[in-house]
């Protein structure tokens, strides 16, 4: 892949940050979960075909974006994905989210024709389903606890830049997110990746994902919730079956 470029996209809330590779195959872009940002890509995007594009965006407060100071919703979040969508006049797109930009992803592609494809990892269809999905105590997976820590500290980090009241609002809007009614009439190619720790007899049918001949359901042994972290070459494997030279 080509020369990472850092750019800065004016938005009403202030500025939108992100990585783009600037090559001219497939387009990729790659969407954090909460209290993370675009590095966390980093690892997984060595791993996809040369000659992508690999887009990372950080999201509001997160990274190097530009705190917001009024309220904002996890639609709002998905109008950004789109704006900057429009703004790199990008066509044929797959995105890549983790949690919370799975969740982002899954509400930006009911908005645009532009997105081909989507690749979850655990980009939940409701919060309140994921919470009781899986046996406690598999969060971090096998990561070392060096690496869990630094997960931990960008995350606070990033939770105190938002006024409570902001966050309190942005967050409100996330647990009643429910991609549900997306997922059963999707007719783009849809992977659905989640770490296998912690599951159990139940978790299939408490994650909620409706039948769909476009949707494939992936478990990756030994793994929690941070994939990007704890799997990266897995991930990449799964984002090469959109690859096309």
């Amino acid at each position: 892949m080509g020369q990472y470029t850092m750019a800065v996209l004016p938005m009403h809330w202030g500025k939108m940050s992100y990585t783009d590779s600037d090559d001219a195959g497939q387009p990729f872009l790659f969407l954090h979960g909460t209290g993370c940002d675009s590095s966390d890509w980093v690892r997984v995007i060595e791993g996809v075909p040369r000659n992508s594009r690999c887009i990372a965006l950080d999201f509001r407060g997160h990274g190097q974006s530009t705190v917001p100071t009024q309220s904002f919703t996890l639609a709002g979040l998905a109008e950004d994905v789109l704006y900057l969508i429009d703004y790199l006049c990008l066509q044929e797109l797959v995105i890549v989210g983790h949690s919370l930009g799975g969740m982002v992803a899954m509400e930006a592609a009911q908005h645009s024709s532009s997105v081909v494809g989507l690749v979850l990892l655990e980009g939940w269809t409701s919060l309140a389903s994921a919470g009781s999905a899986f046996d406690a105590g598999r969060f971090y997976g096998s990561l070392q606890e060096t690496e869990i820590a630094h997960i931990q500290q960008k995350s606070e980090e990033t939770r105190s830049r938002f006024k409570s009241e902001v966050w309190d609002n942005f967050w409100e809007s996330v647990k009643e997110f429910d991609g549900y009614a997306y997922l059963k009439q999707a007719r783009i190619p849809i992977y659905e990746v989640f770490g296998s720790i912690g599951r159990n007899d139940t978790t299939a049918q408490q994650l909620r994902i409706p039948p769909n001949p476009n949707t494939q359901w992936i478990w990756i042994p030994n793994t929690g919730h941070y994939l990007p972290h704890e799997c990266p070459n897995e991930i990449s494997k799964v984002i090469r079956k959109f690859h096309t030279p």
